[in-house]
């Protein structure tokens, strides 16, 4: 027997997410994370040629690994005018661009590809063993999902040697539940076809007079199932020897009917119906597919970017698909504020500009870069000599805890002393605002004028020449700052590294660069409402606690209400450095701390200091001398 194949390897996805508020209209539901793959048993055509991308985001908590994808070709270049301000370039370095190009050429993101139809060829020489002629000796042509049909030519009833081929059965695996259409047409004699579960139970069969074509069509859930072709030459059937072309297809359900009449460019249909061939649902890598699919012919047409934002609209924009998938889409694919320049890693910001008809392949990868994979990293500062290293380590190393924060080079301690302060009272916050993408990035969320905001960022941190973090890395370090290494706590960074990035939207008050420098100086409330979505309030330490002050009753029920409590704008009588923590005097004026906790025994309050070193005691009284700005969450 031979039995062939002249199928091309083929596109097999199977990723998270969901899908939408169309629910009622097509029956869609919630993800189903299982990978589907053909049977071992028989000739396997389909595989999951994801399998190990999706099985490598399992390892998202692990030492960073080549399997991560950001960063390969991240630049080296700094560049600064004199006057320390972000030097404004003209074209994005080329090093820059093949960075991203590299990134959306992975195949984890290939969705605009089709296979059609598989064609075998069963041509039996008959002998003692009849290979097909059982469910236990079925040949598997692999897995069936819209548009992807399985075609079998061959022949049944033949005789040789006194042994006459009665059956062909062939296993085949449902990808997604719907219609599953067997046709057995091209007959040269009377042949039959049925359907079998897996058990090998009957489920339909046609068996028409003469040649007639045959036609089986059920509604199949995912799972595997037979086909049966078979001949006899005796009654009541009185076949005779054909013969035949077997085809396997999925037809269409509703949803993929929808988007078919509504999407016109065909490489952007392609990229929509093949990342919900085995889930009515829209994961992260899906809709990144879907919109790198418009980069095809050197620029984004007029018809694309009506597709793409017709699809945002009754897509991607549903309750199933998740927020920060949404939102990132939404910067894409109708325009941001942070659009109009692109940094990268070389520290100069050379201009981008909104996705619009004409935007050029090259543009447009850097927009989804940009958003969805963090390659846009803040401008290291001018005075800070360094460049950008890949970080390993997990996100949280034995949970999330106010130590793990260590202010580096750059005045960003209202951010900080905010999230050691969000980590001490409310860590699930801290937790929330990271979602791992398991390809080496985290998209992080914030608060911004009352809207849940995200950016994306990756493992590349700001270092010095001596690989050191130039910037905010993991505490316990006394104040030095921590190399770059495979056992790195890397959220402190992370969140510093997001906040630089969001701030290009000039959603948060601060100077609208993507730059570290950026965010250097600010109000610590503002910063706790970006970080955990709760308002926040601020009064001047007082003994009377009248008007906005706050007295001593009043700090002590804020701290043991476990509300997010930040203090600073410390005067003159604070004047370091440092001669002992329940000292006036070792305060550091300008300089912002996380209230941490309340003594009753001694009336001290502990006063986190986000440098990571030299942390304060301070009673009510003290405070009321330095004049300090108390600032706390709403709740």
């Amino acid at each position: 027997m031979m039995f062939d194949s002249t199928n091309n390897d083929q596109f097999d996805p199977t990723q998270s997410g969901s899908i939408t508020n169309l629910d009622a209209q097509f029956g869609i539901n919630e993800k189903d994370a299982n990978i589907i793959k053909s049977s071992s048993c028989g000739l396997v055509l389909d595989t999951d040629p994801w399998a190990d991308d999706k099985a490598g985001q399992v390892k998202a908590n692990t030492n960073a690994s080549t399997d991560d994808l950001t960063g390969e070709d991240a630049g080296v270049t700094q560049g600064f005018n004199a006057g320390g301000n972000v030097i404004q370039g003209g074209d994005t370095s080329i090093t820059e661009k093949r960075e991203v190009a590299n990134l959306l050429n992975n195949r984890r993101y290939n969705r605009d590809s089709i296979s059609g139809t598989r064609t075998y060829t069963n041509t039996e020489l008959i002998s003692r063993f009849d290979r097909g002629d059982g469910l236990n000796n079925a040949h598997n042509v692999g897995t069936i999902v819209y548009r992807e049909n399985a075609m079998i030519n061959g022949n049944i009833g033949r005789t040789l040697g006194g042994v006459r081929d009665k059956n062909d059965f062939f296993k085949f695996t449902v990808g997604k539940a719907g219609d599953i259409q067997l046709s057995l047409t091209g007959l040269s004699g009377n042949t039959g076809l049925a359907l079998y579960n897996s058990q090998g139970n009957l489920l339909s069969f046609s068996d028409k007079a003469g040649n007639a074509s045959e036609s089986v069509t059920k509604n199949l859930a995912k799972g595997d199932y037979y086909a049966r072709v078979y001949n006899y030459n005796q009654a009541p059937w009185n076949h005779s020897q054909s013969n035949y072309s077997l085809n396997i297809e999925r037809k269409a359900d509703a949803l993929e009917s929808f988007w078919k009449g509504r999407i016109r460019d065909a490489s952007i249909e392609n990229a929509a119906l093949n990342s919900i061939k085995y889930e009515n649902h829209l994961s992260r890598e899906d809709v990144i597919g879907i919109i790198n699919s418009s980069r095809d012919f050197g620029s984004v047409t007029s018809s694309e970017v009506t597709d793409l934002r017709n699809f945002y609209n009754y897509a991607i924009n549903t309750t199933h698909v998740r927020d920060d998938v949404k939102v990132l889409s939404n910067k894409v694919l109708f325009g941001n504020r942070s659009n109009q320049w692109y940094t990268g890693s070389d520290s100069i910001r050379d201009t981008l500009g909104n996705l619009a008809a004409g935007t050029s392949s090259t543009d447009m990868s850097l927009l989804i870069g940009k958003h969805f994979l963090g390659t846009d990293r803040p401008a290291i500062e001018s005075n800070d000599t360094g460049t950008y290293t890949r970080a390993g380590g997990t996100l949280f190393k034995n949970g999330v805890s106010r130590d793990d924060i260590d202010q580096g080079a750059v005045g960003t301690c209202f951010v900080l002393a905010a999230l050691s302060g969000t980590a001490n009272d409310k860590p699930s916050a801290i937790n929330n605002m990271f979602t791992d993408n398991g390809d080496g990035t985290w998209s992080v969320k914030f608060t911004t004028n009352g809207d849940t905001d995200y950016v994306t960022v990756d493992r590349m941190m700001a270092t010095s020449a001596s690989g050191r973090y130039l910037y905010a890395n993991d505490g316990g370090d006394g104040g030095n700052q921590n190399m770059v290494a495979a056992d790195n706590e890397l959220w402190g960074a992370l969140a510093e590294k997001a906040c630089a990035q969001l701030n290009e939207s000039n959603k948060i008050g601060q100077d609208g660069t993507n730059s570290y420098g950026g965010i250097s100086g600010g109000w610590s409330a503002t910063a706790t409402t970006h970080i955990t979505g709760i308002g926040a309030s601020w009064g001047r330490a007082s003994f009377s606690g009248a008007g906005s002050s706050v007295s001593s009753a009043e700090l002590q029920a804020l701290v043991n209400s476990n509300r997010v409590v930040t203090v600073g704008g410390f005067d003159a009588s604070a004047d370091g450095p440092y001669v002992g923590a329940t000292n006036v005097q070792s305060g550091i004026r300008s300089h912002a701390y996380a209230i941490t906790g309340y003594n009753p025994a001694n009336g001290r309050y502990t006063i986190h200091n986000p440098h990571d070193r030299n942390h304060l005691s301070l009673t009510h009284a003290q405070l009321v001398e330095l004049n300090a700005s108390i600032r706390w969450s709403n709740s």
